[in-house]
């Protein structure tokens, strides 16, 4: 295992996203970067390859109250320390890229996001339920 400093990380997410990023400095304990939707697979690919970064802790989504119409979704991962990819996404169509095909372990966590937030992940061919009753219609609760 490779510990991961961040100033490490940001120069090799600059690396491959190539176009400003943001660290978001609100949460304790935690580093957490500001990337571009487009970026995710890309960026996890690269923390794989030259961190051999593969534990997600979770992907969580919230929505502030400063900021009513944007999602905000959070890869948290852990290596030596934690630290989050932070994608922001227009609550009106939220959609990000699957990371399943190169984490399978974010299965839950996406079911759970797509479910609770009505985030769509391209490039799942199906989103089962997982914690809401199977006969609910009245979309995300979150929402």
């Amino acid at each position: 295992m490779v510990m991961i400093d961040q100033k490490t990380l940001q120069k090799e997410i600059n690396n491959v996203i190539d176009s400003d990023f943001e660290i978001y400095p609100g949460i304790q304990g935690d580093h957490t970067i500001c990337i571009p939707s487009v970026q995710l697979k890309n960026v996890i690919v690269m923390m794989m390859d030259k961190f051999d970064c593969r534990h997600l802790s979770g992907i969580t989504a919230q929505i502030r109250s400063e900021n009513q119409d944007v999602i905000e979704v959070l890869y948290h991962f852990w290596i030596g320390s934690s630290f989050s990819l932070m994608i922001k996404l227009p609550k009106h169509a939220p959609k990000l890229a699957e990371i399943t095909s190169i984490l399978p372990g974010a299965d839950f966590y996406e079911r759970e996001v797509a479910e609770m937030f009505g985030v769509e992940f391209i490039g799942r061919e199906e989103i089962p339920p997982l914690l809401l009753p199977d006969d609910w219609d009245q979309g995300p609760p979150f929402i």
